[in-house]
């Protein structure tokens, strides 16, 4: 079966790790992980994580998709969503509030970064599970007012927000989860449950958890084949807009 990774990243890792594409590509491979889409949380500046990204686009073309990361209280984050998404072509926008440090309620710009995404037809990532950061409540809102973006909540909220994010997320459509770092068992199947298999993105975030695991948890959980279909690659072929066949 396909698997595509919808959910990892690149760059020095807060423990001041090294890595690669060819390292990331190749821990992937050996688990079946043909495609990944990638962000930079490594450094300060944007503009050279995404540029870190691009290259390894260009590097590794269709086999890695990139995502721009982009800081809400940067006066070029206008800028930067264009560059990305209209010079460089990539596949996704990538918030991270914990990392960036705001609250998504009390970020006004948001709105007008949000309006400025919503012309390319990408999907969203946000980090979901981090209190007090990063909770399902305040990015679903946003889904609520954007329902012609696309967002991924990643980890289904992680430890803190499991239900609760599939809750907040059960009546927005134009919502899907992603199950990294997920290791509640209740929480993974009541997430195919709830919102449908349709609904549920297979991710590693690479180089943060073992792939193996994150691979492993949905055989050892018996998921039928029809639902890992989406899990695993249908729902990341949509989400990345791929043409049938690509």
């Amino acid at each position: 079966m396909l698997i595509y990774d919808i959910h990892s990243h690149l760059g020095k890792t807060s423990s001041g790790d090294e890595n690669s594409p060819e390292e990331l590509l190749n821990d992937l491979k050996a688990y079946g992980i043909s495609k990944v889409g990638i962000s930079s949380l490594s450094g300060i500046s944007t503009r050279a994580q995404n540029d870190l990204v691009y290259r390894a686009m260009k590097a590794f073309p269709g086999i890695i998709k990139g995502y721009a990361f982009i800081n809400p209280k940067a006066p070029d984050a206008i800028d930067e969503v264009d560059r990305c998404l209209g010079d460089y072509k990539m596949d996704g926008v990538k918030f991270h509030s914990w990392k960036h440090g705001y609250y998504p309620d009390n970020t006004p710009a948001l709105d007008d970064i949000l309006t400025e995404i919503g012309k390319y037809g990408v999907h969203v990532q946000t980090h979901v599970g981090t209190a007090p950061f990063s909770t399902p409540y305040t990015w679903a809102e946003y889904a609520r007012r954007f329902p012609g973006i696309d967002f991924l909540f990643t980890h289904i909220g992680y430890y803190e927000f499991g239900f609760s994010t599939i809750e907040a997320v059960r009546d927005l459509k134009n919502v899907w989860v992603e199950t990294s770092g997920q290791m509640d068992t209740d929480v993974l199947l009541r997430a195919i449950d709830v919102l449908g298999p349709q609904r549920v993105c297979f991710g590693t975030d690479w180089p943060y958890k073992p792939v193996n695991i994150e691979v492993g948890k949905f055989y050892e959980l018996k998921v039928p084949e029809e639902k890992l279909e989406y899990i695993f690659h249908k729902n990341a072929e949509y989400l990345w807009r791929m043409e049938a066949g690509s």
